[in-house]
């Protein structure tokens, strides 16, 4: 999906080439008796769904993605994937630069690193953990994720004071020899070399994490509370009209965690986050996954909050239509059938 994803944004939405004609529009064809013969209906050239060589165009993304996952074995540096040749006079490209050919394709790959992501809350960790790996090993080496979160961090891992910070040691960070007394106020003081890490770590409260050595100074409360304000209005948005509050209200009654949880951990730093995927992005994604879960009530919700956020009632008809296939092509099977997904 990935690699037709990359090729389909580099060709024009607004109908496509005729295989009669040349890249300048002149006929290929000279001999009109034999035009009707060789002529290729139109309507099915300008149908991205019949056109054929977007068609094959898919089938060869299939076939080039498989390859990727082999040179990915092997530790070889993927190349771009780019229009072939063979199709240039047989679909209208959309871009001659290969900067602008970059920066659509990286952004193609976070967008679909992002839905991944956010899927976790919807259809399981696992799978979005073996998603985003599978997604790695065919993604160009040139449009990778770089090495940083792109969400603003809460939680800085390894800062300390640089005041209490000398250098490095055998065991890791040396702290100073700068100690408080009960005032509060720092002196230097005479302290075994054995002994001084565990009381530095005791005065600071420094705690060892995976990620690294944290303490009180390492919370950004500023990005906390900013990434609940923007949950929160997330929430809001998408539960309108008093549901908000009484979803909550529901939530917090089944399990006080589970709500916390949705919360602070979902809708906060998760869901609300649209650097990446807009919010209508957002609720699109949660309405595609959450119709093959057979989870009605979530589906409603999230189908009346996706129009709160600017998705309009055709938009969301034409994703279910695409859905719907996808779950018939996949065996997917409902309790109560489509009835009641149809007549959202």
């Amino acid at each position: 999906m990935l690699h037709f994803a990359l090729r389909q944004q580099l060709v024009r939405s607004d109908g496509f080439a005729d295989p009669n004609k040349d890249i300048g529009g002149n006929s290929r064809i000279t001999d009109s008796r034999i035009t009707d013969s060789r002529s290729e209906s139109r309507s099915d050239l300008e149908n991205p769904l019949t056109n054929k060589y977007l068609l094959q165009l898919a089938s060869d993304s299939i076939s080039s993605a498989a390859k990727y996952q082999d040179l990915t074995t092997v530790g070889v540096k993927l190349p771009d994937v780019l229009i072939p040749y063979g199709y240039y006079e047989k679909l209208p490209l959309k871009f001659n630069s290969s900067e602008d050919i970059h920066n659509v394709q990286f952004g193609v790959a976070s967008k679909l690193r992002e839905v991944i992501l956010k899927c976790s809350a919807l259809a399981g960790l696992p799978k979005t953990i073996n998603g985003l790996m599978l997604l790695r090993g065919v993604t160009p080496s040139s449009i990778q994720p770089g090495d940083r979160p792109l969400r603003p961090p809460t939680v800085l891992p390894g800062r300390l004071r640089s005041s209490v910070i000398v250098g490095e040691d055998a065991e890791g960070t040396l702290e100073s020899e700068e100690v408080s007394d009960d005032s509060g106020e720092y002196s230097e003081a005479e302290t075994p070399r054995s002994s001084l890490k565990s009381k530095s770590r005791a005065i600071f409260d420094v705690t060892d994490t995976i990620d690294g050595p944290i303490s009180p100074s390492s919370i950004s409360t500023h990005q906390i509370q900013a990434d609940l304000a923007r949950g929160s209005d997330f929430w809001n948005t998408i539960y309108s009209n008093k549901i908000n509050t009484r979803v909550r209200r529901q939530m917090f009654v089944a399990y006080p965690d589970l709500w916390t949880h949705a919360f602070q951990h979902v809708y906060a730093p998760l869901l609300s986050f649209t650097d990446i995927l807009s919010a209508r992005e957002t609720s699109m994604c949660v309405v595609a996954c959450l119709i093959p879960q057979d989870v009605l009530p979530q589906l409603k919700g999230h189908w009346k909050g996706a129009q709160n956020v600017g998705v309009s009632k055709e938009e969301l008809d034409q994703l279910r239509s695409l859905v719907l296939d996808i779950c018939e092509w996949s065996g997917v099977k409902w309790k109560e059938g489509l009835g009641k997904i149809s007549k959202l």
